[in-house]
């Protein structure tokens, strides 16, 4: 089993919540017949290696950090960052914070990433997209210039993905999913057969 595949089984496994009945609540409030929990994978032992190598693939030439908003990307910047180390191209990692410190030097990011880096926004699953496009948004004002988003899961709803590659393309930045919903509930519906 190739590394795509073998971490589409742990998302599915672990991560993709679906009950036949059973109804979840958003963040929206929306009700939902399915949840997408990635940090049951992301946080995984075995995901780790396989999210690391997945993502760098997907890395721009020249980005030097990797990150996204904190708690959700934190853990596959890790996993890119400590990937990469044993590559000719290297990433350090850093998290875009909710709400910018109110002390020192009251910046929106933690970690290693400093004015004028080229760096790729990561995050876990998108449904609006809000949450990403508003990390993009943060990184510029810190001074970073994004090269790329990607995203562990796309839910494929709510215009999410329009939402976020309008807002890369405005700052010519790409955008990758390494799996849609879509892919989930195939793999989920396999599982099941």
């Amino acid at each position: 089993m190739g590394t795509r595949a073998q971490l589409l089984d742990i998302l599915v496994r672990r991560s993709y919540l679906r009950e036949p009945g059973r109804q979840f609540r958003l963040a929206s409030g929306r009700l939902s017949d399915y949840y997408i929990e990635c940090s049951l994978t992301t946080t995984y032992h075995a995901a780790g290696p396989l999210i690391g190598a997945l993502v760098h693939a997907l890395v721009p030439e020249g980005a030097v950090a990797i990150g996204g908003p904190t708690m959700g990307a934190d853990p596959i910047a890790a996993a890119v960052s400590f990937h990469s180390a044993g590559t000719s191209r290297p990433l350090s990692w850093f998290s875009v914070r909710k709400t910018a410190k109110e002390h020192g030097a009251r910046r929106w990011l933690e970690g290693s990433a400093e004015r004028g880096d080229r760096v790729v926004v990561v995050e876990d699953v998108i449904t609006s997209g809000s949450a990403l496009v508003d990390a993009v948004r943060k990184c510029g004002e810190e001074g970073l210039r994004v090269l790329a988003a990607v995203v562990l899961v796309d839910r494929e709803e709510d215009a999410g993905r329009a939402r976020v590659e309008k807002a890369l393309t405005e700052i010519g930045a790409a955008f990758h999913a390494l799996f849609t919903r879509t892919d989930l509930e195939r793999a989920w519906q396999a599982t099941r057969g």
